[in-house]
């Protein structure tokens, strides 16, 4: 970097042309630093602001397009063969070629932005065989509008950049995840439009119109509501204390407790219960819950498909979660949130709510909630018994995926309440 940065001092915009092009070439080139230098230069009088901005984006634009034709031209099975020399292998060829097929265009805009991505991104458009035209208008947006974030803001920091550097990127990728969830719900949205307005509108004449029709499922769907806002609201308080700092009485009170009431002769026990966040555990309970909805006769592809999806999303949003905090945050526990009590809670969770849900014996539904309470408690107990795992990370991770759960619960019971309204008006 230190080279570069001599350079463009000595040449000025053609090493910011050059620089630009090349890392969008896949030529590995920090050039977030770079063009934050380059704004503190068009803050000193050493370089002209607008002028900056043309030179980055025009060679960020021609890099953008060689990789773009390089795609198309090449092909998949170009890069499926030899992808891998530039950390392109099959596998994350074909998961980011299926993310650019359906969110191509929004995805090329914000691509830019995120580290390791930009750089193949327009590589994976060509691939897909994106038109030129649409590569063009989406991707030449998001080069100027990554060149021109940079450079304006270094030209407004000036040389107080240095102290904001890492921050600010780290926002900026923050904020282009974000940007790029809600466009992908908003095209979701609008490619399904005429069924979300139908459904919103049975769902509002059976609960305002026909207030005492399907009660029992109305009564279902507030109670599931009530515990997703409970554990919404516990989730942003975790997160709140996470970056105040403010989990060392609890650790150490938890830690305390436990360290007094198991000795070690408990080591044996408590190694079995943890055995319980095994992936054969979690993979005998998928399989009983698998069987547990097609013994049921009602909603049993509905049930299954959600319950793929909780999976699914669990351990995506383990990962995503986890990677997001220790992206954003410094000093923070490595293990935060627990992934294997984001698991477990989903995982049994699901299988205990199927249970319940398919039973009208009382007793026997209070008989499975306790004994999933039980599991929950003597998971979180081994965890700091054997593992020295800190009752935060696992309290974080339980309470992360209870709001994962709870939403998903409540849109199968959503759509188990729109199914039994078109049975009923057919």
């Amino acid at each position: 970097m230190h080279e570069i940065i001599h350079l463009l001092n000595q040449y000025g915009y053609i090493i910011l042309f050059l620089s630009l092009m090349l890392e969008l070439i896949i030529v590995p080139i920090p050039n977030e630093a770079l063009m934050s230098y380059v704004g503190v230069l068009c803050f000193q009088g050493d370089m002209n602001l607008v002028l900056s901005i043309l030179v980055a984006g025009v060679g960020g634009a021609i890099g953008a397009t060689v990789s773009y034709w390089v795609g198309y031209k090449l092909g998949a099975p170009f890069f499926q063969k030899f992808g891998h020399y530039i950390h392109m292998g099959p596998d994350k060829l074909e998961k980011m070629s299926g993310w650019y097929s359906k969110y191509g265009k929004v995805l090329l805009i914000i691509s830019f932005f995120i580290p390791g991505v930009r750089h193949i991104a327009s590589i994976i458009t060509g691939v897909i065989k994106l038109p030129y035209r649409s590569f063009a208008i989406f991707g030449y947006i998001g080069v100027f509008l990554w060149v021109g974030t940079f450079i304006v803001l270094g030209n407004a920091l000036g040389p107080g950049w240095d102290r904001y550097q890492s921050e600010i990127e780290k926002w900026l990728v923050l904020i282009s995840i974000v940007i790029g969830i809600l466009l992908v719900i908003y095209f979701v949205v609008r490619k399904n439009r005429d069924y979300i307005k139908e459904s919103l509108l049975l769902l509002y004449q059976a609960t305002f119109r026909k207030f005492r029709s399907f009660l029992k499922i109305k009564f279902i769907i507030l109670f599931i509501l009530i515990l997703f806002v409970v554990f919404f609201t516990l989730m942003v308080g975790i997160i709140q204390d996470l970056i105040g700092n403010e989990f060392g009485h609890f650790n150490i009170i938890f830690k305390t407790i436990v360290s007094s009431m198991f000795n070690e002769h408990w080591q044996g026990i408590m190694t079995a219960f943890y055995t319980l966040s095994s992936w054969i555990a979690f993979g005998v309970i998928a399989l009983a819950t698998v069987v547990v909805i097609f013994i049921h006769n009602k909603n049993r592809w509905l049930e299954f498909l959600f319950f793929i999806s909780t999976l699914l999303g669990t351990f995506l949003f383990s990962k995503g979660i986890h990677w997001l905090f220790h992206f954003m945050l410094n000093n923070i526990s490595p293990d935060f949130p627990n992934v294997q009590a984001m698991l477990l809670l989903s995982i049994y969770g699901f299988f205990m709510i199927m249970l319940i849900r398919h039973t009208k014996d009382f007793l026997f539904a209070t008989i499975v909630f306790l004994v999933y309470i039980f599991i929950l408690m003597v998971y979180f107990v081994s965890g700091i018994y054997v593992h020295d795992l800190k009752p935060s990370d696992l309290a974080a991770g339980y309470v992360f995926s209870a709001v994962w759960v709870t939403g998903m619960v409540f849109s199968l019971e959503m759509f188990r309440l729109l199914a039994l309204i078109k049975d009923s008006n057919d």
